[in-house]
């Protein structure tokens, strides 16, 4: 039997040298973190339908794939553990985005505290460790992360 995995879409989206960051709120991983706007890829959808669609959910933008800058895929391994649950490893897609409609907002109020622009060689605290990881090195493949997001191992294969 082949193994599933669990995958996610990550939005880089940018505007005068800064980028798009959430404070994350609500969840079990990761609350009061600053991250990239990022959620699950739902059953039945693939990696654009989700960017589009977590886009207008998340951020009240409207996204044509077609305008994507440049994209990545990155096999996240966790090493961790959340309610006595071992984390799945995910698949991770990264977009880079700088024409879309609208003006970002907090559309989820129960998942985010607050949006900012930030400068991506400067980013706020605390921040997702394994996305500010790939921020700074785009040719990371497959990241081993532990519980605080920290990796114990990247590679670039």
């Amino acid at each position: 039997m082949k193994a599933m995995f669990k995958s996610a879409v990550h939005m880089i989206i940018k505007k005068d040298n800064k980028i798009l960051l959430q404070k994350r709120k609500g969840s079990k991983l990761w609350p009061g973190y600053y991250a990239l706007p990022a959620d699950h890829i739902d059953e039945g959808e693939n990696q654009y339908d989700a960017l589009v669609r977590e886009a207008r959910e998340e951020l009240g933008i409207d996204l044509d794939p077609k305008k994507i800058l440049n994209n990545y895929v990155v096999l996240r391994r966790n090493y961790f553990e959340i309610d006595g649950k071992q984390l799945e490893p995910y698949i991770d897609y990264y977009f880079e985005i700088k024409d879309y409609d609208g003006k970002p907002k907090i559309m989820e109020e129960d998942k985010c505290d607050e949006l900012i622009w930030a400068d991506a060689d400067n980013l706020p605290e605390p921040f997702i460790n394994y996305e500010g990881a790939f921020l700074e090195d785009r040719t990371i493949t497959i990241y081993d992360c532990k519980t605080d997001g920290a990796y114990i191992k990247k590679s670039k294969k």
